[in-house]
């Protein structure tokens, strides 16, 4: 259901497409930041992204660009989310942390310190692809202590982790740096001998990491339009109705010093320590030509942004909980020959979003009062004749890409 609702909130392709009789070229050195809400869709005959130019697109609809001849990115393309910086204030409880946002389509991330007249309870849940509720990383718990000092007995927990593809893990152990952006992970607990908010037992309890967007148990149609098995003939009618983007992360739990009892009455908007907002989810590309070229200095990313750490206390103890990072975006290339010759390794990346930093300012290495992580996005090439794939020699798909990218059939409505 929730997919389903998505569908009358977004639209893709328009019905026809009135071409311009020109080339939209981005030269060397230049930086052009495209506002798909301003903007729209992208036509031309040509479209070309030189070495040393970058595009980076932003704004509530996907990023969309139809080509009559050539998509080619010698450069760089960018349709990733905001990092979230992290708590950079002291004693403002009353001011929330705003969740980052997410890439063109996709989800922002959840607030942190949202309750402005009271303390806050939770996090803010990340947001979905148009903004949609609740679909994100969820919030991490409060923690609140009658003791001082706050380092240590009433750090907040973290938000959880933006999801959307499967988890794809390289390494067995799920906290390996090789995973991340790979794995979806949930919040860490807050300080072992503070309480949670909600739960009033300890130690507070970290956010879930988002809410699946594949549903059924057939990991093999986790994506949109029709995959066909050059063996058998069948063709596999992907689970996603209508492509989407990434989903933020949650925000991580506020620290409240609570010495006559909770909640703190009356409410103190200088009293506790403010968990982050979320980093963003990852947008939404859809690359239409005749042929799409990456070359040998392109590269095309479309990441959930990072976590941020919550407030300090003194340097960066990071008491506050950090938030969790947004899940990777979908980025859709359809074209009758789909030219990767000559693309380095991880040249396309639709990867989610590094947690939020927590005790000690500690990211990669476990600790209390981290964010999670965020989970991949999706990648699908779309080509009639899977020959027309062209990768470098000795390379695969899976070298060139992560997630590994999916080999569909065109798709009419693009």
């Amino acid at each position: 259901m929730l997919l389903r609702s998505l569908v009358a909130s977004l639209t893709l392709a328009p019905a026809s497409l009135a071409l311009q009789s020109n080339d939209f070229v981005v030269p060397f050195g230049q930086v052009l930041v495209y506002d798909t809400d301003v903007k729209g869709p992208l036509i031309a005959d040509n479209v070309i992204i030189e070495q040393g130019g970058a595009l980076k697109a932003f704004g509530t609809k996907p990023l969309k660009i139809y080509a009559t001849g050539q998509i080619r990115i010698d450069g760089y393309v960018d349709l990733s989310a905001f990092d979230n910086l992290g708590v950079a204030t002291l004693n403002t409880t009353n001011i929330p942390e705003p969740g980052s946002n997410g890439g063109p389509g996709g989800g922002r991330g959840g607030t942190g310190s949202w309750a402005i007249t009271a303390t806050t309870l939770i996090g803010g849940k990340g947001f979905g692809p148009v903004q949609m509720p609740g679909l994100g990383g969820g919030g991490g718990e409060s923690t609140f202590s009658q003791t001082s000092p706050a380092t240590l007995s009433r750090r907040g927990s973290g938000g959880g982790g933006g999801r959307f593809a499967a988890d794809q893990g390289v390494d067995p152990n799920p906290e390996a740096a090789a995973n991340i952006g790979l794995v979806a992970m949930n919040g860490k607990t807050g300080s072992t001998t503070g309480f949670g908010a909600i739960t009033m037992q300890f130690p507070s309890h970290g956010g879930r990491s988002g809410l699946p967007v594949f549903h059924d148990s057939d990991f093999d149609n986790d994506f949109f339009g029709r995959a066909l098995d050059p063996t058998s003939g069948l063709i596999t009618v992907g689970e996603l109705v209508t492509p989407i983007a990434g989903c933020g992360g949650g925000a991580g739990g506020n620290a409240i010093y609570a010495p006559n009892g909770f909640p703190p009455t009356p409410f103190n908007p200088q009293g506790d320590e403010k968990g982050a907002g979320g980093g963003g989810g990852g947008g939404l590309g859809v690359f239409v030509a005749n042929e799409f070229v990456l070359g040998a200095q392109g590269r095309l990313r479309c990441d959930g942004g990072k976590g941020g750490g919550g407030e300090n206390t003194i340097f960066l103890d990071r008491v506050g909980g950090g938030s969790g990072g947004g899940s990777g975006g979908m980025l859709l290339i359809q074209a009758a020959k789909i030219d990767l010759s000559a693309a380095p390794d991880k040249a396309i990346t639709a990867l989610g979003g590094q947690r939020g930093a927590g005790k000690a300012n500690i990211v990669v290495q476990r600790t209390v009062g981290q964010g999670g992580h965020g989970g991949p996005g999706l990648i699908q090439l779309h080509c009639d004749d899977p020959s027309q794939v062209l990768v470098p020699a000795g390379k695969t798909l899976s070298d060139l890409a992560s997630p590994v990218p999916y080999v569909l059939l065109s798709e009419p409505n693009l």
